[in-house]
């Protein structure tokens, strides 16, 4: 449970990274699916980010856990919620939804990076300057080269 709590800490804080090529509109795919070793649970999140040119505008994160376990799936869900909730109290931009259905945690996280307070958290996590303009604007290249090395495969 720890190794996925290190997991899913690590795949939250990759949501906030960056760059593309032209002005054109975009979406792009990206899917990460793990399961735990012990064979408890399975999780696949679907990152899709859209944004124009090389900015990300938003990421709207859907993350599944599918699980026999009552208890593994109310961890989960207690779990997503409480860390979007305190990263959207103490940043903003966050839309989120859990819930429980048919053996699966289901998680629906938009991350509207127009209105996140994208300065603050740069300030509080340095490495993240990496991952904006100078207009503090998200770039794609950075979204998507952090969930590819994380085992995503992207489109």
């Amino acid at each position: 449970m720890k190794k996925c709590l290190k997991f899913l800490s690590l795949i939250i804080a990759i949501v906030f990274v960056s760059g593309c090529g032209n002005d054109k509109e975009f979406t792009k795919t990206c899917t990460l699916t793990s399961t735990d070793p012990a064979g408890d649970y399975k999780l696949e999140t679907v990152y899709e980010v859209y944004g124009k040119g090389k900015i990300a505008d938003k990421v709207i994160m859907t993350e599944t856990v599918t699980s026999d376990d009552e208890e593994t799936l109310d961890y989960f869900k207690e779990y997503l919620e409480d860390t979007y909730n305190d990263i959207n109290s103490t940043y903003g931009g966050y839309t989120i939804d859990v819930n429980i259905k048919d053996n699966k945690v289901i998680s629906k996280t938009t991350i509207d990076y127009h209105e996140m307070d994208l300065k603050k958290y740069v300030e509080d996590n340095s490495i993240m300057k990496n991952y904006v303009d100078s207009n503090n604007n998200m770039l794609v290249d950075g979204l998507i080269s952090t969930y590819k090395a994380l085992g995503a495969t992207c489109e």
